[in-house]
């Protein structure tokens, strides 16, 4: 392994992504209590092709972990027995500084909570914390109102799904979402689209709502698979469409589909948001929580 010494005491090194892997499958995930995937196989297929993954070293023992790119750390963590986590921290943050354009923002998006202040000592802020929420698939009766049609999204629906998407999130009171751009959303759809391509995830698991009388979308569900598990990636209703029940309507839909092949579904919220309480009531649990953090030039 090629060190790069940090201190007189810790170094890093690049990673082989399946060894790393591993380790990450074990000591990341089951510490922060999250889903993992059936097999520790599929967690070493998620990393095998990154050139990012990063030993964190004190003498020639190996303590922790990183995915570090340019102005970008994801995925820490610690390997037993060691726990000087401000340690850590400081290798971490002074690798990541040394190739990163320091005049821009460095991001943290899933930073631990017992890592957090570790990390403030370093100028990062919590810009928001992340909750990772899970709910048994039931089998559910869903009625529509007359007024609406549903319908399966394809890459042709992709322009208007963008549209409701800006118009719906442009009146979020969370400044990060409301100043989302409508070229950023529709980037997020060609993201959905591709996930669902990509993965052979069927595009039925999705929906769409209109209002028949102007074929208006106002409601738009999009649904991947993360940790082997179907995901809401997102769910929008038109604000002028809101507390219609379309919102419960497409997650009861989501979860009836999944009925007969998945134990569950699973989705992130935004800690104090809305949503948070929506999904709350719809069974859905917290599985694990992260916080969002940046450091700004």
């Amino acid at each position: 392994m090629n060190y790069i010494n940090i201190t007189d005491e810790y170094a890093v090194c690049q990673a082989n992504p399946t060894e790393w892997a591993k380790y990450h499958a074990i000591y990341r995930l089951s510490n922060l209590n999250e889903l993992k995937s059936l097999t520790i196989k599929e967690d070493i297929q998620r990393y095998s092709n990154g050139d990012f993954c990063y030993w964190i070293v004190k003498g020639s023992k190996i303590v922790g972990g990183a995915l570090i790119k340019p102005n970008l750390i994801k995925c820490a963590f610690m390997v037993p027995p060691f726990e000087a986590r401000e340690d850590l921290a400081r290798v971490i943050f002074e690798y990541s500084s040394s190739i990163s354009d320091v005049s821009k923002e460095i991001i943290i998006p899933d930073a631990e909570n017992d890592m957090e202040r570790y990390w403030e000592g370093f100028g990062f802020r919590v810009d928001r914390k992340n909750k990772l929420m899970v709910g048994v698939t039931n089998k559910h009766q869903v009625i529509w109102n007359k007024k609406y049609k549903i319908a399966i999204p394809n890459e042709e629906n992709a322009e208007e799904m963008a549209q409701l998407y800006y118009e719906t999130y442009s009146k979020s009171p969370l400044k990060y979402i409301s100043e989302q751009t409508l070229d950023f959303q529709i980037k997020s759809v060609d993201v959905f689209f591709n996930h669902i391509k990509d993965n052979d995830i069927p595009n039925y698991w999705s929906s769409l709502v209109y209002d028949s009388s102007e074929n208006k979308l106002v409601g738009s569900c999009a649904v991947g698979l993360v940790n082997n598990l179907p995901f809401i990636l997102d769910i929008v209703v038109h604000p002028d469409y809101q507390k219609n029940g379309l919102a419960s309507n497409m997650v009861k839909r989501v979860s009836n589909l999944s009925y007969n092949n998945y134990p569950a579904v699973s989705l992130n919220v935004i800690t104090g948001n809305d949503a948070e309480l929506f999904y709350k009531k719809m069974g859905f649990v917290e599985f694990s929580e992260t916080s969002h953090m940046m450091k700004t030039p």
